[in-house]
C-alpha cells in the first residue's frame, strides 16, 4: 500500500507543482485542464492520482470506506469531462469529490478538519488570492495527511 500511496502522492504533487511553475496559479486546479500544450495530462493525472490512492483509502477502514469510494469517483469524473467551464458533470464531480474526501478526513481527525475550514474561511474573508485553489489543494493535503496520520 505504501507503494500505491507514494505514486499518487508523486503524481499529483509533480503534476500541481509543474504547472504552477509553468502556468501559474489559476482559480481552481482544475483550471490546469485549459492550460499547456499537453492538455490531456489534467485527465490522466486526475484519474491516475485517484486510482491509485483508492485500495489505500479503503485499507484505512474507519467508519464510512464509502466516503472513500464517491472521493475517487468525484476525481475521476472531473478527470473524465476537465473542461468545467463546458461541462457540468466535471462541476458534480469536484463537489463529490470535496465533500465525501472531506468528510471521509472527518471520521478520522474532526479536529484538524475543523481547524483548516477556520483557517481557509480566514484566507477568504481577508480576499487573499485564489482562495478556491488554496482550499482544493487543502483538501488534497488533508486526504494524504490521513493515509499516514
Amino acid at each position: 500500500m505504501t507503494v500505491l500511496y507514494t505514486i499518487s502522492l508523486l503524481i499529483i504533487v509533480a503534476y500541481l507543482v509543474t504547472m504552477a511553475a509553468l502556468h501559474g496559479i489559476g482559480e481552481y486546479v482544475s483550471d490546469y485542464a485549459y492550460m499547456g500544450k499537453y492538455r490531456w495530462l489534467f485527465s490522466a493525472t486526475m484519474v491516475t492520482s485517484s486510482l491509485t490512492l483508492l485500495p489505500v483509502m479503503l485499507s484505512k477502514g474507519g467508519i464510512a470506506p464509502f466516503l472513500a469510494l464517491f472521493a475517487v469517483f468525484g476525481l475521476i469524473l472531473v478527470g473524465g469531462e476537465p473542461l468545467y467551464k463546458k461541462e457540468k458533470m466535471h462541476s458534480i464531480g469536484a463537489f463529490t469529490a470535496l465533500i465525501c474526501g472531506t468528510l471521509w478526513v472527518v471520521t478520522f481527525h474532526p479536529f484538524i478538519v475543523g481547524v483548516t475550514a477556520l483557517c481557509w474561511a480566514e484566507y477568504r474573508l481577508l480576499n487573499l488570492p485564489k482562495p478556491y485553489y488554496v482550499g482544493e489543494v487543502a483538501a488534497l493535503i488533508l486526504i494524504y495527511y490521513t493515509i499516514i496520520g
